[in-house]
């Protein structure tokens, strides 16, 4: 026992002296050569924790990338839907406006040929009270004339001339009447055939544009802003102004113009683009325009401009 400790070591009182220095520094170069190959594989533990952390970064990175490039074309083809909605949402506001305009027009019509039938029904009733007032005017010169043939036997012949003459008058009354009449019926039927040439003219436009559509809609590729030069166009009128603004696809805000300077603009757009200018025309729901302004500033515009709709 040494120092209250048990040695339990065998042979420990052997080779006591100078011989027992080595076993000592041997022990100790095995814990130490023990704690070096612990470290080491602990070291290479970590080197290789390391190593899958940094091909998994890697591989996040790839994936992210490939992501973000799915996220742009995803974004492209979303862009180009919202052009091809907005597109289609003027056409159909457009075609709303026509309706609107088609039933105004009707109703306008329609409250015209009422006013027309109230004020024949005035004329009539107007010559109707003359005529009657002609016949009280011509009892009463009937009687007059029975009064004085009585009275007056030797004015019989000049009784009959007057009777004859007024007769005549009478005739001539019914004739002026008949004759009104009839001018005013032509007249009436001039005007109803002139607005109908009119109202016809005008709807024959509008199914010609709607046929040309159409046309376009099934002979022709979709109308496509994808590889094109967009400009945008929003059209309106606030009160009896009327009010443009245009972005190019490189601008971020809209701009205020002038019907001149748009087509100063446009042009040069399109000298410089050639076919692949798309101009994206914007009328708003509350726009107060017609149909007739909003479907001749698109038709103008696309016609001029716009590759979809050059000859």
């Amino acid at each position: 026992m040494d120092e209250g400790f048990i040695d339990l070591r065998q042979h420990h009182n052997a080779g006591m002296g100078d011989d027992s220095f080595w076993p000592s520094f041997t022990d100790i170069m095995m814990v130490v050569v023990m704690i070096f190959m612990i470290a080491s594989t602990v070291l290479m533990l970590r080197n290789w924790e390391l190593v899958k952390e940094l091909r998994a970064t890697i591989e996040a990175e790839h994936e992210a990338e490939a992501l973000a490039r799915s996220m742009t074309e995803t974004s492209a083809t979303l862009e180009e839907q919202l052009a091809q909605a907005q597109h289609a949402n003027s056409e159909l506001r457009m075609q709303q406006m026509r309706m609107t305009e088609r039933n105004r027009t009707l109703e306008e019509q329609l409250s015209g040929q009422q006013r027309q039938l109230l004020s024949l029904e005035a004329d009539n009733q107007q010559l109707a009270a003359s005529l009657q007032k002609y016949r009280r005017d011509a009892l009463l010169n009937d009687d007059q004339l029975k009064q004085a043939r009585d009275e007056m036997s030797q004015l019989s012949a000049a009784h009959s001339t007057l009777q004859q003459r007024l007769q005549q008058v009478l005739d001539e009354l019914a004739a002026s009447e008949e004759g009104n009449q009839k001018q005013a019926s032509e007249l009436s039927a001039l005007r109803l055939g002139s607005s109908l040439t009119e109202q016809q003219l005008y709807s024959l436009q509008n199914e010609y544009s709607e046929l040309q559509i159409k046309y376009d809609k099934l002979f022709r590729p979709a109308r496509s802003a994808e590889g094109k030069h967009v400009v945008t166009v929003r059209y309106w009128k606030d009160g009896d102004y009327f009010q443009l603004r245009v972005k190019d696809m490189e601008e971020e805000d809209y701009r205020v113009t002038s019907r001149e300077e748009l087509n100063r603009e446009l042009a040069a757009l399109k000298e410089k683009h050639g076919n692949k200018l798309y101009v994206k025309l914007i009328i708003p729901d509350d726009s107060g325009l017609s149909y007739k302004e909003a479907w001749g500033f698109t038709v103008e515009i696309l016609d001029k401009y716009d590759y979809y709709h050059q000859k």
